[in-house]
């Protein structure tokens, strides 16, 4: 009973934001702006974000990352990320929504390219995933509704199920050939 009054009221706040940009692909010489969203619990994580931070200097666009880091941490353990761009689960409501003020970036602001690297189809994700002001949208796992215009999710035993920093190589191999 309470999952469906959560569902009805995470419908409403989802439709209240929904990006009302119109995505498609876009080639890589159209991409300017990039916001990425990234799961501290990833293995490998620092790797891979110092992987994306590489390429978009390399590009030459403006890319912003978040993190989402829903563990659930001691009082003596400490954030690994900046505060003002890792929602952690403190930010979220009792839907599961991320404090506006930490992804305002994402739903306030337009880009050109939106990645989630985050496996998990939770309530947070898909609630940014669908209310990021993106013209492309890319991600690992979809969500009723279609939020990304692109869903590179691997198999069950490939390589990709996993690995981030594979998928993300993925993604800008497949950039580079449509741009």
């Amino acid at each position: 009973m309470f999952d469906n009054i959560k569902r009805i009221f995470r419908k409403r706040k989802i439709g209240k934001f929904v990006s009302d940009i119109p995505t498609g692909l876009l080639p890589l010489n159209e991409i300017k702006s990039i916001n990425v969203v990234l799961d501290v619990e990833e293995p490998g994580f620092d790797a891979l974000r110092e992987q994306i931070l590489d390429w978009g200097r390399k590009a030459g666009v403006k890319l912003n990352i978040y993190f989402l880091d829903l563990r659930k941490l001691d009082k003596t353990e400490l954030l690994i990320t900046s505060i003002q761009t890792t929602i952690i689960k403190k930010d979220l409501d009792w839907l599961g929504t991320p404090d506006l003020s930490k992804v305002i970036g994402l739903i306030g602001e337009k880009s050109d390219l939106f990645i989630s690297l985050i496996e998990n189809g939770n309530f947070p994700i898909e609630f940014i995933s669908k209310c990021a002001k993106a013209r492309f949208k890319i991600g690992r796992c979809g969500f009723p509704g279609h939020a990304y215009d692109m869903v590179i999710s691997g198999s069950q035993t490939a390589d990709l199920r996993s690995d981030s920093s594979k998928i993300f190589n993925a993604i800008i191999e497949f950039l580079n050939k449509i741009g």
